[in-house]
């Protein structure tokens, strides 16, 4: 794999209203190429939203900060920096998709490390996105007492991005999301 070339990539940036420019990179893989498979892929940070210019990041905060089911679209559209209640509405809702089926495939990989990692009590009135957080958290600590790393785990938005990116994908990925998720880097600090 190398570097096939660089883009400018437009976010949203909440406090101004206006789109902000970053340099993203694309891959190229060879072997990939061969096999007449896609062989080319952008690479996205993890607070970008794919194919959209609103920051999956500010999506999180919102829903963090406001985990009831009704979108207060005032404080949303002002977390978000959307000028259309429609994108509001519509990121929001992606948001909670996103947060649900993250946390089902988290919670399949701690159900799969008996003896290492066990399922995050979930409380009454506990929001999606604390319910993730909580999750995250357990599969850290699992991966620790079975590896003994003492690295820092993939932030939860690290995970969320995966799944975004592997759901959102135009043509059938080759690799399970499950596989995906398992491969995060856990990377050590010291």
């Amino acid at each position: 794999m190398r570097i096939h070339a660089y883009f400018i990539r437009k976010i949203r940036n909440p406090d101004s209203w206006e789109n902000e420019e970053i340099t993203i990179f694309a891959i190229f893989c060879k072997i990939a190429k061969q096999k007449g498979d896609q062989y080319t892929k952008r690479i996205l940070p993890p607070f970008v939203t794919p194919e959209c210019n609103i920051v999956l990041e500010y999506t999180l905060v919102y829903i963090a900060e406001y985990p009831q089911e009704r979108i207060n679209y005032a404080k949303a559209e002002l977390i978000l920096g959307a000028k259309d209640l429609r994108t509001v509405g519509k990121h929001i809702l992606e948001g909670r998709k996103v947060i649900e089926k993250t946390t089902i495939e988290l919670t399949q990989m701690l159900s799969e490390l008996p003896g290492f990692g066990r399922l995050p009590e979930q409380k009454p009135g506990t929001g999606e996105y604390e319910g993730l957080v909580a999750t995250v958290d357990e599969l850290g600590s699992a991966v620790r007492r079975m590896d003994g790393a003492g690295g820092t785990e993939v932030p939860v938005i690290g995970y969320l991005h995966s799944t975004y990116v592997y759901h959102r994908a135009r043509n059938p990925l080759k690799t399970p999301l499950s596989r995906a998720l398992a491969n995060l880097p856990f990377f050590d600090t010291s």
